[in-house]
């Protein structure tokens, strides 16, 4: 039998008709790095139809920056979602951007920021450098909780702190896992207690309005980035034309990222369910990443 279907792929390929199993071999399998946090796993979720559409497998890593970076400079991953680029990501990619090629932007306007609960005033919070004030001090939590410390907001926010003196002040950045980070926010909320977070555009919370930014007069958390798709030059270079094309193509929007990311944490979503339900509200915009 296995003869048989080999015999037919040969007979339909002279005659220059498409046999699947040649282009499930020439599609091939990918290994997909993810950075573990749920706005992530949404894009990787859009990037991950994509190429089970163009015919390829799909092998998932998830991990934080400070693991799947140096996977792709090792060529242990083939694709990464995603690299903020040029500054917010900039000292990852010092280290392993010469092995890596940029495929596409996946969202502009990517940036960190510092964010306040929407009910504190802004007279009374307007900057960073408010923190200090001794009526604010009074009342607002000392704990800033974050997420994994080798992330680029984590090590920022770490300059920020020595910056605007807030250590001195009787502030503490705390490292965590995601579910640190929205749990400490949720309860936060609920209580209407003040407090401060390093957040960071696209993110669910921005979609429901919840938190507002405060200004950064110093500059340390870095202009605007790029989401960009990124991949090992060792894979792009025997990667089908057609896969690299389609890749370069896809466009979700800051809004877009955030509102996935809001169908997983508010809606309860899957990331592939969120991904799923996007692409099928901008069926063209999906079509055009498609088309010859």
């Amino acid at each position: 039998m296995r003869l048989c279907a080999v015999v037919l792929c040969a007979i339909l390929s002279t005659f220059m008709l498409p046999c699947a199993s040649v282009r499930a071999e020439q599609a091939g399998p990918v290994r997909l790095g993810q950075i573990g946090l749920s706005f992530y796993a949404v894009t990787a979720a859009v990037v991950q139809d994509v190429l089970e559409r163009l015919g390829h497998t799909i092998e998932v890593s998830v991990g934080s920056h400070g693991q799947i970076f140096p996977k792709l400079g090792a060529g242990e991953v083939d694709i990464l979602v995603a690299a903020w680029l040029p500054h917010g990501h900039a000292v990852y990619w010092e280290q392993y951007g010469d092995q890596a090629r940029q495929l596409g932007v996946l969202y502009e306007g990517a940036r960190f920021a510092w964010m306040v609960p929407a009910y504190v005033p802004s007279d009374a919070v307007a900057g960073i450098d408010d923190l200090r004030k001794p009526e604010v001090l009074a009342r607002m939590s000392k704990v800033i909780q974050g997420t994994g410390r080798d992330s680029g907001n984590m090590m920022l926010s770490t300059e920020v702190m020595k910056a605007y003196a807030l250590d001195q002040a009787g502030y503490a950045l705390r490292p965590g896992t995601l579910s640190d980070f929205h749990g400490a926010y949720g309860r936060a909320l609920a209580a209407q207690a003040w407090f401060v977070m390093p957040l960071w555009f696209p993110h669910y919370i921005n979609r429901i309005g919840s938190m507002r930014p405060i200004d950064d007069p110093k500059g340390l958390l870095g202009p605007a980035s790029n989401g960009t798709l990124v991949a090992g030059k060792a894979w792009a270079e025997r990667a089908p034309a057609r896969t690299i094309e389609v890749l370069s193509r896809i466009h979700i929007g800051l809004d877009g990222v955030a509102e996935m990311d809001r169908l997983v944490n508010v809606e309860r979503m899957t990331p592939r369910e969120s991904a799923q339900t996007w692409m099928r509200a901008n069926e063209a915009a999906v079509a055009a990443w498609f088309a010859d």
